[in-house]
């Protein structure tokens, strides 16, 4: 009940015009309270999460905005996916409801952070000021969550919501490996080194928590992602010159790392099981990767739970177009329409986890939207990557750039992309990149 009423209170806020604050409570729904609320405490009828108030939250601003703001939802470059994405929505839930029989609920609890790409319009109306304060306002509570990462580390204990928990072993030395980042983490961990919203101490000190948070978890594939992310970002902040230089000296020094990898990749035991993945053997590669190396969520494992749905896909034409239903995980039917052995156990039934995986966005989102709703999902984000680089002289333009790039690669290694904090965050750039080009917006209210 203490939700609902905070969601009432921010549409109220927004309406009054103290709209940075509406909005700040907006992502504090839709984080589950910055990651500090777990979902025991958000659940109320028909709310499971905090981003169901955010979608309420979202949905009453915009029925508000659309009769009394003249052109909330004017048509602009970016429309036509959002039409194209809606239209498929709707389709793939009549399919859902009328011909597989899944209930409503389940179906929207399902496709629901699909809805928030509404939000393009919110931010879309708001001065460039505005948005700017946002960011700032958002960038210091991540530092602040950051902290409380890090000092998971040192205690021992979560501190933010619970997550996985494992042991890492660095020069000899044990720690506890937590696997709650923040969820606005790795945006904001670019923004500051790239257009930090402090200068001096304060922007060094910002700079040096976030990234010791970045990297305190120990992901391999995180920290690799990472670092090629500000080597992009770095080279496209320079001049034309100095990057064609930069960049024919990296290729020299990337195809002689590859051969000498490559060698040394087709001799190793991960080549031997790729390859019987990518073959169609998957319970051949299954019957190789031991629990504990699922629990580590290897690259093999990926590959094969990957490759598994994709087969189950490739044999239903019309799951290939659409996937095959919006059925969630807890779903009675679940068992009786699929039986995957590759994937992580549930905790509380000891069965293979069938659709909802952390390790790979790939998965869910072919499962449940096919080929075309995949490519319509990511189509928004793939469209802003290209309006970002072809302005990168712009901060917000270039570190969100760079922030793409690494959402888009660790893709492989979890479920990133289907967190909306990781396409909210950038359009709120887009609009200030789109905004500086168009040299609006002067008044603050807060």
């Amino acid at each position: 009940m203490v939700f609902i009423i905070l969601v009432i209170t921010a549409v109220f806020l927004y309406v009054w015009d103290y709209k940075v604050t509406a909005l700040f409570l907006f992502f504090f729904l839709i984080t589950s309270g910055f990651n500090l609320i777990p979902e025991t405490v958000t659940k109320f009828t028909f709310f499971s999460k905090g981003m169901d108030y955010a979608i309420i939250m979202l949905f009453g601003i915009t029925v508000i905005e659309t009769f009394f703001a003249k052109g909330y939802i004017k048509p602009d470059s970016f429309t036509k996916y959002f039409v194209l994405l809606g239209i498929f929505l709707v389709v793939c839930m009549a399919y859902s409801r009328f011909i597989m029989g899944l209930e409503i609920a389940g179906i929207i609890r399902t496709c629901r952070y699909m809805f928030l790409w509404v939000a393009w319009f919110l931010f879309r109306s708001l001065k460039k000021e505005q948005l700017v304060i946002l960011l700032k306002g958002l960038f210091f509570v991540t530092v602040f969550c950051a902290i409380l990462f890090i000092l998971q580390i040192v205690l021992e204990t979560s501190i933010l919501n619970k997550g996985l928990e494992s042991k890492a072993v660095i020069f000899g030395m044990k720690f506890k490996r937590f696997y709650n980042h923040p969820d606005m983490l790795y945006f904001f961990t670019l923004m500051s080194i790239f257009h930090n919203p402090f200068k001096g101490i304060l922007k060094i000190i910002t700079a040096s928590i976030l990234l010791l948070a970045l990297v305190a978890a120990f992901h391999r594939s995180l920290i690799g992602f990472f670092i090629f992310s500000l080597f992009v970002g770095y080279v496209l902040s320079l001049p034309n010159l100095k990057r064609i230089k930069i960049m024919t000296v990296t290729t020299v020094l990337l195809v002689g790392i590859i051969v000498f990898a490559g060698y040394k990749f087709v001799h190793s035991r991960t080549y031997i099981d790729v390859k019987t993945v990518l073959s169609g053997n998957i319970l051949d590669a299954a019957e190789d990767v031991d629990i504990e190396a699922m629990q580590e969520s290897t690259f093999t494992f990926r590959m094969a739970l990957l490759m598994e749905r994709i087969m189950y896909i490739q044999e239903r034409p019309l799951a290939m177009l659409i996937g095959t239903g919006l059925i969630p995980e807890d779903s009675k039917k679940i068992d009786s329409m699929f039986d995957f052995n590759i994937g992580l156990s549930d905790e509380l039934t000891g069965k293979t986890v069938q659709i909802d995986s952390g390790d790979i966005s790939y998965t869910m989102l072919f499962m449940r939207f096919g080929y075309l709703g995949t490519a319509l999902y990511l189509l928004p984000m793939i469209a802003m990557m290209v309006f970002f680089y072809k302005r990168k002289e712009d901060r917000y333009a270039l570190f969100s750039f760079s922030f793409l790039v690494l959402a888009f690669g660790v893709s492989f290694f979890s479920s990133n992309l289907i967190n909306p904090v990781n396409y909210l965050l950038p359009v709120i750039c887009y609009h200030i990149v789109k905004k500086n080009e168009e040299n609006i917006g002067t008044d603050v209210s807060l």
